[in-house]
């Protein structure tokens, strides 16, 4: 890719708009190491990162000078995706989450899933009797590597107003998609206008307050090229209530995944992760799930009905 990261943008906080942050981590960008997987989902950690600082006033943590939209947009559209299997490991653990907050939803119409992938989210919630289930994904590989019966729930490109003309949604769903946006509060705020009265966001983001992203700093797998902010519950719980959003609920939730996946999550040094890889294989244990809890979170935020009644 060409340009990688060369045009920058300042910023003050995505969430909050304070201007009053001190550095976290310096900028760590090897352009070499830049791939058709940099811009992907769960690919093996690069521990890469753009210049973060934290927010004094919301505690968000975000790239002050991130790359410019267009670049972003090109380099999500074109990347390269491998990640089926984990990305049904994660509808999984999502569901799971969400499952109890969706039967107080007064409506079942539209449900969209934002940065939904091959769709692996989108059965479930055809399950759950919305209709119609929207998938928004602008990557076109993953696209392409969705089963046939889901890739037709799939809309290619980026979320907008535009992309969902006509659409009234109860339930809005982004997983693991905030951290990428470089404006995530007009994100909330569309995701606001466009719900129904009483309707849902529901997000999951990383927790960089969790214990272990914390123990692991700059070597846990969220300090990522593609990660423009990194989030806490106060910081998300903030962002959900300046865009209107009421009764917003923010929790911690596990994930699932086998465990040459999480292995392959880990900072060892990748002579080291081969030899464990391959003793995994040899004990048949490498296809075993195992559930962990680290450091994301699940927020709720509810659209007001008595303001739109």
């Amino acid at each position: 890719m060409e340009n990688q990261i060369s045009s920058r943008v300042s910023r003050a906080c995505p969430v909050c708009g304070s201007r009053d942050a001190v550095v976290f981590i310096e900028e760590n960008i090897d352009e070499a190491k830049l791939s058709a997987f940099t811009y992907s989902s769960r690919k093996v950690p690069e521990f890469m990162c753009h210049l973060l600082v934290r927010c004094m006033s919301c505690d968000l943590v975000y790239a002050s000078e991130p790359p410019e939209l267009s670049y972003l947009s090109a380099a999500y559209a074109d990347a390269a995706y491998d990640s089926g299997e984990e990305a049904r490991c994660a509808a999984q653990s999502y569901a799971r989450a969400l499952a109890p907050h969706i039967e107080q939803l007064p409506g079942r119409n539209a449900a969209v899933d934002v940065g939904a992938g091959c769709g692996p989210l989108l059965p479930w919630l055809k399950q759950c009797k919305f209709g119609p289930v929207i998938g928004i994904e602008p990557s076109k590989a993953a696209i392409q590597a969705a089963p046939e019966d889901v890739r037709g729930l799939l809309r290619e490109g980026v979320f907008s107003k535009d992309i969902l003309d006509g659409v009234s949604p109860s339930l809005i769903c982004s997983f693991m998609t905030l951290e990428h946006l470089p404006n995530p509060g007009q994100f909330v705020k569309t995701a606001y206008e466009l719900l129904e009265p009483g309707g849902m966001i529901a997000i999951v983001v990383h927790n960089w307050r969790g214990l272990l992203n914390r123990l692991l700093g700059r070597r846990s797998p969220i300090i990522d090229i593609e990660h423009l902010q990194l989030f806490n519950p106060n910081s998300v719980a903030t962002l959900l209530r300046l865009s209107g959003f009421k009764m917003i609920r923010v929790q911690c939730i596990s994930n699932s995944y086998p465990l040459r996946y999480w292995l392959r999550l880990t900072p060892l040094p990748s002579k080291l992760k081969a030899v464990l890889g391959h003793g995994l294989e040899k004990l048949a244990l490498a296809d075993k799930h195992i559930k962990l809890n680290v450091g994301n979170i699940l927020a709720i935020g509810i659209k007001d009905v008595s303001r739109h009644a």
